[in-house]
């Protein structure tokens, strides 16, 4: 039978534990960016919207918010949720595999 090996952070050398922290630090900024744009961009949209309807229609995000369902609501908030600690954590977690690499003696 094959026996599966799976290689522990441990095994690697310290380029590639390197560019292993540097790609989980890119994850979680991309995430934290992702869901500041997301943040940014509701506001934004509703502002032109607004503007391009000539200004009838007031359309507010708290009159949206409102309108959802509970598990619709629910949902979407545990995925904002879900996302802001994903991202603190793969940030959190390169930093920290970029402090444990030793540094070679000079």
């Amino acid at each position: 039978m094959c026996k599966g090996y799976a290689m522990k952070l441990e095994d690697y050398n310290d380029k590639a534990k390197e560019a292993f922290a540097k790609s989980l630090i890119d994850i979680g900024v991309a995430i934290f960016k992702s869901m500041i744009l997301t943040i940014m961009v509701l506001p934004v949209t509703l502002i032109v919207k607004t503007t391009i309807d000539g200004g009838n229609s007031e359309i507010s995000v708290i009159q949206i918010l409102s309108s959802m369902s509970g598990i619709t609501y629910a949902t979407f908030l545990s995925f904002i949720i879900f996302a802001f600690f994903s991202g603190y954590y793969f940030r959190k977690e390169g930093l920290k595999i970029l402090n444990t690499i030793d540094e070679p003696a000079t």
